[in-house]
């Protein structure tokens, strides 16, 4: 009987030892599952952001290459394919306009796909270094018009409403402020300035200075008289002349960049019979619209609102060039796109008629406050004639500016006459003659020394924006 009941416990304790082991291994079984599943887990999770990350930066690579490509003027299709170690990027390259493409890239790993997407615009550069330069023309001022900032001229600066022999010999006015300083590159008799005043630490120099006022304890001259100085601290020679920042190449490649986003025939454009029984073309704007790059093969006329509550928006997508006059006028905006706010880009608008540049070619700009916008920061609008009568020699304006036009505008007509008047402001100004009445204003505005346009073949491509796409 003892030897059955210790039997019987022994089986009980290998029963129970077995189901011990048994408990012990599922438990183990379980952990080791569960630490093995979540490790695998990891592991995907680990494998799948790698092959996510190395689709990005496939797709970076294919939008990098494209890019580089573009910049360098390298042939490249509407569509490349790169590949690395058997995975691929595929780049397309989507032309928006003559200045603007867009490239979207997208990497593939085994399924994983990232995107990037970039956008290139064509940029030119123009160094504006002064608030005011003038060619031969020279600078006339009157009223209480003013400059602030420096002034470069290779003609006559005549303030006090001075004109002819009365600004050439000197004579008692009252004097227009130039708040910098003041430099007439020349020796001839065309090298005055007459009746201005300057600022701050600013000087003059010229071959004569008569009734002026120099900010400056010296002056550089050859002859001085009726100033606040008795003679010339240093004695003045002759200058080589300052280039004008934009030549006719630069233009050129406006004019072609305008051509290639697309044209307005003269088809297009309104006809009125002229007095001499010759028909006039113009392509009016009355209302809001996006305009360029464009060539416009007419006159063109952008009209405002009476009502400033009604007054339209003409948002600048590229180059314009009109083959004729442009006059605007009324209560507008003329803005640069705000898509490009803050890439430090400014857009040209362009009064060019090749068969007329006397009588044709002009710029108008009148009545009820005109608005010209920039697009954030060292952005403006430039207005450039290349009405060529004044170097010539005839008596008429390349641009005229009046009424109160304000904003983000720069004014070039590098072989014509520039007029402001009437209380208009400018950033800006440079043209062979100048001329500033009753109260305009020009204040320059720094980052000028290094504008960047929109341009065409004369430019360059740069990067406007990058961002990951889905």
């Amino acid at each position: 009987m003892k030897h059955k009941i210790n039997s019987l416990f022994a089986k009980k304790r290998g029963a129970a030892l077995i189901t011990a082991v048994m408990f012990f291994v599922i438990i183990s079984l379980v952990v080791v599952t569960g630490i093995s599943t979540s490790v695998f887990r990891d592991y995907v999770t680990v494998r799948e952001f790698e092959k996510s990350k190395g689709a990005y930066y496939l797709s970076e690579a294919g939008s990098e290459d494209a890019m580089y490509r573009i910049m360098n003027l390298d042939a490249i299709d509407a569509q490349e394919v790169i590949s690395l170690d058997g995975n691929k990027a595929t780049t397309t390259i989507t032309t928006i306009s003559a200045i603007k493409k867009t490239i979207g890239s997208i990497g593939d790993i085994l399924f994983n796909t990232r995107r990037v997407k970039s956008t290139l615009t064509v940029v030119s550069g123009a160094s504006f270094n002064y608030g005011v330069q003038a060619g031969d023309g020279g600078v006339y001022m009157s009223s209480t018009s003013s400059i602030t900032g420096n002034l470069y001229s290779t003609g006559p600066v005549c303030g006090g409403g001075k004109t002819g022999s009365n600004c050439l010999n000197g004579s008692s006015a009252t004097d227009n402020i130039v708040t910098g300083t003041v430099l007439v590159a020349t020796t001839t008799s065309n090298g005055v300035i007459t009746n201005i005043t300057n600022q701050g630490t600013a000087s003059m120099y010229a071959n004569k200075i008569y009734s002026s006022i120099i900010a400056s304890t010296t002056v550089t001259c050859n002859t001085i008289s009726g100033s606040n100085r008795g003679s010339c601290t240093y004695p003045w020679g002759t200058q080589a002349p300052v280039e004008l920042p934009i030549q006719r190449p630069q233009i050129e490649s406006w004019e072609a960049a305008a051509t290639a986003g697309g044209v307005i025939t003269q088809a297009e454009c309104s006809s009125h019979l002229e007095g001499d029984g010759t028909y006039e073309y113009t392509y009016i704007i009355n209302s809001s619209r996006n305009l360029g790059p464009v060539e416009i093969q007419c006159d063109l006329s952008i009209e405002g609102a009476l009502d400033p509550g009604d007054a339209p928006t003409i948002t600048l997508m590229g180059p314009v060039w009109a083959k004729g006059n442009i006059d605007i006028e009324g209560y507008l905006t003329i803005r640069v796109d705000p898509s490009i706010s803050g890439q430090g880009l400014s857009m040209v608008m362009i009064a060019d008629n090749p068969s007329d540049l006397i009588n044709s070619s002009t710029i108008d700009v009148k009545d009820d406050n005109p608005v010209f916008e920039g697009a954030g920061v060292n952005s403006w609008i430039m207005l450039l004639s290349e009405n060529n009568g004044a170097s010539l020699g005839t008596i008429s304006e390349a641009i005229e500016v009046q009424d109160g036009a304000t904003g983000e505008v720069i004014l070039y007509a590098r072989l014509g006459d520039i007029l402001l008047m009437n209380n208009t402001s400018a950033r800006e100004v440079t043209g062979y003659k100048i001329t500033l009445a009753n109260s305009a204003n020009i204040t320059y505005q720094s980052g000028l020394q290094n504008a960047l346009f929109t341009s065409g073949p004369g430019g360059s491509w740069t990067i406007q924006d990058w961002k990951e796409g889905q």
